[in-house]
């Protein structure tokens, strides 16, 4: 069967936006040859995605200055334009930046926009970055333009259909990642040179993703040295060097359970992968704000990959997090605080001793929360374009 092409542009490089790696294998297994245009990744490492994917970079957009960026930005524009050549069948993209890229070089080209970032247009926060904000505007009122919209939960896409004035309900695409059941021979061997030998017979407590006050990491500190379980073990990565980050240290060297909780900084998404695979509870404690539209709508790429790892999630109460807590997949705390975290933890602890745990969340993964699964419309979509 002769493969089509279709071409992926995110700002975000997918070490740091996953959903994009499982969106890019799925349609490879339908048959498609991928192009995945981006920027640089933080921690560049190679990491094999399989045959007729193509990972490509134009830069690094991190940490440059804003003449830099606008240069990167038309440079990835430039090259957008030129994989045009290759006639994809389809450009998909996954944020505002790249959703406008994908418009001004599609042809006639069909433009997907699966919008895993979401924010609003608001003029009292304007000034603070006035390209992005005026970015998040342009996509709202150019979204009609797309051929299929799709956001990674229900309450964004009913947002965002009120908020764009749209026709139809947007898709809902969960954050969800790719299933294979080719394991990753090395992944127990990468584990042990990154984790002490004395961790390995505990439970451990894994959170993977940023560190700062959004995602409660003091909180959750402070909890797993309240709940004080001796079979267990915290750990925690993308620790970096700010205020932040520096009190997250400051907290582990003076908590009672410091020998059993490990920081780390940015690591490849091999080593992350691997923590994953040998983990036993992964941790989700993002913060919903009243006054803040993208957090009452939180859509997490974590459980995605936790749950494709059998990972038992520790989570905050939400409307996102509560399917998992009635499937028996998930501990939820009711609040942020120490206490009732503290008490998800010794929940999740428990829940992790039975074995079961794992054939309830494989069996929920295969059945409904893979990218296979919920990729279905885009992949209807694309099929409907050869007829």
């Amino acid at each position: 069967m002769n493969r089509k092409n279709i071409l992926l542009l995110t700002l975000v490089h997918p070490d740091f936006l996953p959903p994009v790696y499982a969106v890019a294998q799925s349609l490879r297994d339908e048959h498609y040859n991928i192009h995945i245009l981006t920027f640089d990744s933080f921690v560049p490492a190679q990491y094999d995605l399989g045959p007729n994917i193509v990972l490509e970079s134009v830069g690094k957009h991190y940490d440059a200055s804003t003449i830099e960026r606008l240069k990167l930005r038309n440079k990835f524009k430039q090259r957008a334009n030129e994989l045009m050549k290759d006639d994809p069948v389809s450009v998909i993209s996954f944020c505002p930046f790249s959703f406008h890229c994908g418009l001004k070089v599609k042809g006639n080209k069909p433009v997907i926009y699966i919008a895993l970032e979401i924010a609003d247009f608001s003029l009292s926060v304007f000034l603070k970055s006035p390209l992005s904000n005026y970015r998040n505007l342009s996509a709202f009122k150019n979204l009609h333009k797309a051929a299929l919209v799709a956001t990674p939960s229900i309450q964004r896409s009913a947002w965002l259909a009120g908020r764009c004035h749209l026709d139809q309900m947007p898709e809902t695409i969960l954050n969800t990642s790719y299933i294979t059941d080719n394991e990753d021979p090395e992944s127990y061997r990468v584990f042990t040179e990154i984790v002490p030998a004395e961790f390995l017979d505990k439970k451990i407590i894994l959170y993977t993703g940023a560190v700062n006050t959004e995602h409660c990491i003091i909180e959750l500190i402070d909890a797993f040295d309240l709940a004080n379980d001796p079979q267990s073990a915290l750990m925690i990565t993308g620790v970096k060097d700010n205020p932040y980050c520096n009190q997250v240290r400051d907290l582990v060297a003076a908590s009672r359970s410091k020998d059993r909780i490990l920081l780390f900084p940015y690591i490849t998404r091999q080593q992350m992968l691997s923590l994953q695979a040998n983990a036993h509870i992964g941790v989700c404690l993002e913060k919903e704000y009243e006054n803040n539209v993208r957090s009452k709508m939180i859509a997490p790429n974590k459980t995605g990959e936790y749950m494709s790892k059998n990972l038992y999630i520790l989570g905050l109460v939400s409307e996102y997090m509560r399917p998992f807590e009635m499937k028996g997949i998930a501990s939820l705390a009711e609040t942020a605080t120490k206490e009732d975290i503290s008490i998800a933890i010794l929940d999740s602890i428990k829940a992790v001793s039975k074995e079961a745990y794992k054939v309830t969340i494989k069996n929920f993964v295969k059945d409904y929360f893979s990218m296979q699964y919920q990729l279905k419309p885009v992949i209807k979509f694309l099929k409907g374009l050869s007829k």
